[in-house]
């Protein structure tokens, strides 16, 4: 088991200095750690990873160093070394590699020159990479941080810039002294880049940086969110932002989608930039919720920091679900609680169904284990979820209260659950403890099984699991209905309602359980409301994705959805469709391959969104409303995949008629290029493979990228599998999204699948060590659902599974396509039976 080394030696302060060669990609470096020495001992150990330590001291005094396990750099003295205050100094040398964490290269061309912005990312223990240092949460201290680097070239850090100065064509910047802050939020940037800048109310300065080859105007929507956001959570949480600047910077090359790094933010370029003249309200947006969250990060994580990593969900949980709050109250017109309950409700309600899947809230026990627990739908989505619905149940004010005494009292501290709890129950008429800790500390969720009769309703709860196993685990469940109490604390039992009506148990659709109905008029009743415009369309998307859920659990069939959808052809809201879509989604899995039946299904999906596509057309309006801007945009989507004849023609009409198809609407703009590709010409695919090569917008690198993916013709795939292993053209950080593209495709999922064994030493020495290197076996399972799928699987998988860092994936991932195959063998003929109906009634 990992030792924490800050029980050891607990640093207060860094000055570190680091002389770059950007050109030739390696480093050198000086650190002085002033530090308390807890007990008295011979050893002082810190963590170093690939570094080469040229000399070592404590106190003054040279002393001799080894490396052991976990990246564990030991100085060694030849006297005890007495407890309290020790000075440490290094000295060493490094390399920066493209490994995308530590400190990197980010490559981009500009006026016909390659060049490259240097860039750091720390979270979760690659700190250590760049320097010596106690690589851990609980390890806060102060940092001042002097940078040498090319002369004529940007330099950014965590703090405003103290002085510079040039010597022999190299920049010597020292920083200002940070916070008290965790060695994973230090970080800095340099290179050529180009900005905008702002100012708030209360006089912090807010930039937005990218490189020198990204138009500045690109970077204006993202500083405007930005200013707007740092405001209203100034005031939201009662505690001001703490520094004097606040910078964005999008990278070229980067592996997640943003870090929260205290007043040096880092993005993906798709996450920051947005085109004004031609941008999708999708990428608005993305990039206000990306900004959003990593600016909550700044109270949430930075100023008050998790002690250690099984409490993660400290921070992402917190600001996977703040940025709601922020971007709603910035865009009430967007209505982003439907995107909520739509896109991270039903993740997390589809994700948490097998044995192994992570709790909110889960041990760490090595290194390699810490980049597992960033499960997307899990740690960010559950427990986002979790937290909605306790703030719902507290209230805003009380909410509000609470997490101002949260960081008033623990502002540059640690902290674990319970201080949290702590502050809110203050505020609170519950228990916040026990409800909370059972959710957070157990994987899975409830299925509610409820059978009324009049005004009481029997009600039983059991862990939904789809891998056949059991579990005794009892949640206390907020029922969020109308006339039915707050809360059910036991295993099964009776609960007396205030009227007869049908119970609606998760009106609100925040809770995190599965509802089957027993009563056959109950469930009759309910669907009938999926029709109804009035009903809230939360609820529907929730209840939708339960019948999808209690469908995979084998309590009903798929057709149970199919039938729930026939008659909503008028639904007013594009949230709602996404979850229709997804059923549709789901019956085409069904029944892949079996032609007849795909053109069933084509025809019966037309017949559903004709409505919508005649009604709304092809014209975007500047002043619709954002719920018909992506109802349209999944009406035209669903209407070109049913291929009717008239439709894939005016797709390509208005594809050909524009001559640069970056300049085609950015809603419809992956839509077109993506007929184009599976009904146009070959020269066609060709030429969007040279497009993407020279294209400059990360945006439309991407709709390129679902476009190309999207070919049903083999030899065009193996092309584009051939092409990730051109890192010049395809970047490493975008590889994942080719691959799982072209898996989802049911015409190039084995050509990817052979790819992804073919080429697994590749994928280990470019994405080893990395937070995306389990997504190849977390998305390999994602859309396999067949018995000889499995097996493969399991063939390739299994001998992988004593990699710490994916055996979690990997034991999920079989479970996943078990259940899924079974799902397949149990409803395809229902599915199949139920569209020759529809097709001979329609």
């Amino acid at each position: 088991m990992m030792k924490k080394l800050h029980d050891l030696f607990q640093p207060s302060a860094y000055k570190l200095s680091l002389n770059i060669d950007s050109s030739g990609l390696k480093f050198s470096g000086r650190v002085g750690i002033r530090g308390k020495n807890i007990t008295k001992v011979s050893e002082i150990s810190l963590h170093s990873k690939e570094l080469t330590i040229l000399a070592a001291s404590i106190d003054g005094k040279e002393v001799t160093f080894h490396e052991t396990e976990f990246d564990t750099l030991v100085l060694m003295n030849d006297e005890v070394i007495s407890e309290g205050e020790v000075e440490v100094a290094l000295e060493f040398t490094g390399k920066v590699t493209d490994a995308m964490h530590g400190m990197y290269p980010c490559y981009f061309e500009h006026e016909g020159k390659k060049k490259k912005l240097i860039a750091t990312q720390f979270e979760s223990h690659h700190a250590r990479e760049v320097f010596p240092c106690i690589d851990e949460p609980a390890a806060k201290a102060t940092f001042e941080l002097e940078l040498i680097t090319p002369a004529g070239e940007t330099v950014l850090a965590n703090t405003p810039i103290k002085s510079q100065r040039s010597e022999h064509e190299r920049l010597i910047t020292q920083f200002e002294t940070t916070p008290r802050m965790s060695s994973y939020l230090l970080a800095f940037v340099f290179g050529e880049m180009v900005s905008k800048e702002a100012t708030t109310k209360d006089g912090v300065l807010v930039r937005s940086w990218a490189s020198a080859a990204q138009d500045p105007d690109w970077l204006d929507f993202s500083l405007a969110e930005a200013v707007h956001y740092i405001e209203f959570y100034n005031d939201y949480f009662g505690v001001p932002y703490p520094l004097e600047k606040c910078d964005q910077v999008a990278l070229p090359d980067f592996e997640s989608g943003a870090m929260e790094n205290w007043g040096l933010i880092t993005y993906r370029e798709s996450a920051l930039l947005s085109d004004p003249k031609n941008v999708s309200l999708s990428t608005q947006q993305l990039v206000a919720i990306v900004v959003a969250h990593e600016l909550s990060h700044q109270w949430f994580g930075n100023l008050v920091t998790m002690a250690w990593w099984d409490d993660l969900w400290l921070n992402e949980s917190f600001a996977s679900m703040t940025e709601y709050i922020a971007v709603d109250a910035l865009h009430p017109e967007w209505v982003m609680w439907e995107e909520f309950i739509g896109h991270d409700g039903v993740a997390a309600t589809n994700r948490d169904v097998y044995s192994d899947v992570q709790p909110v809230r889960v041990a760490v026990n090595s290194p390699e284990e810490i980049h597992t627990l960033f499960d997307p739908a899990i740690v960010y989505a559950k427990g986002g979820k979790l937290l909605k619905t306790l703030r719902d149940l507290l209230g805003d004010d009380a909410w509000r209260a609470g997490l101002t005494d949260y960081f008033t009292q623990h502002a540059y501290q640690n902290t674990t659950r319970d201080d949290l709890w702590a502050a809110l129950s203050k505020h609170s008429q519950y228990d916040i403890t026990k409800l909370m800790n059972t959710w957070l500390e157990h994987s899975g969720q409830p299925l509610v099984t409820v059978t009324q009769n009049g005004i009481n309703a029997s009600i039983i709860q059991q862990r939904i699991l789809l891998d056949g196993k059991k579990d005794s685990v009892i949640w206390q469940i907020p029922l969020l209905a109308e006339n039915a109490p707050d809360l059910f604390t036991d295993a099964s039992g009776s609960i007396d309602l205030t009227n007869s009506d049908w119970l609606k148990l998760n009106s609100t659709g925040v809770g995190h359980y599965v509802v089957n109905y027993t009563n056959p008029e109950h469930k009759k009743a309910l669907a009938s409301q999926i029709a109804d415009p009035e009903v809230s369309s939360s609820w529907k998307i929730t209840r939708l994705n339960e019948l999808v859920m209690l469908a995979r659990h084998g309590e009903g069939s798929l057709q149970d959805a199919l039938e729930a959808i026939k008659s909503s052809q008028h639904e007013p809201r594009a949230a709602v469709w996404s979850q229709i879509a997804g059923i549709l989604g789901n019956a085409r899995m069904m029944i892949e391959g079996k032609e007849q039946l795909e053109k069933r299904l084509k025809k019966f999906t037309f017949q559903l969104i004709d409505w919508h596509y005649t009604q709304l057309g092809w014209e975007y309006n500047a002043t619709e409303s954002s719920n018909e801007t992506h109802l349209r945009t999944t009406a035209l989507a669903l209407a070109v995949s049913s291929e009717v004849p008239e439709v894939v023609s005016k797709a390509l009409e208005l594809y050909r008629k524009t001559k640069d198809h970056e300049t085609l609407p950015a809603e419809l703009r992956s839509i077109l290029m993506g007929t184009a590709v599976r009904h146009g010409r070959p020269e066609e695919f060709s030429e969007l493979v040279e497009t993407y090569k020279n294209a400059n917008s990360a945006d439309y690198k991407n709709d390129i990228c679902a476009a190309l993916t999207s070919t049903r013709q083999p030899k065009d795939a193996q092309q584009l599998l051939d092409l990730m292993l051109s890192t010049d053209v395809i970047r490493p950080q975008d590889t994942a999204r080719w691959y799982i593209y072209l898996l989802r495709n049911r015409y190039t999922r084995d050509l990817a699948w052979n790819w992804l064994k073919t080429n697994w030493t590749w994928i280990l020495e470019n994405f080893g060590g990395s937070k995306s290197y389990d997504d190849f076996a977390r998305y390999s399972a994602s859309f396999f659902n067949t018995t000889e799928a499995l097996g493969s699987y399991r063939e390739f998988f299994e001998p992988k599974k004593s990699d710490p860092a994916l055996k979690r994936a990997i034991t999920i991932g079989i479970e996943e396509i078990k259940a899924r195959s079974a799902w397949k063998q149990r409803d395809q003929a229902m599915i199949a039976e139920w569209l020759k109906e529809y097709s001979a009634e329609n």
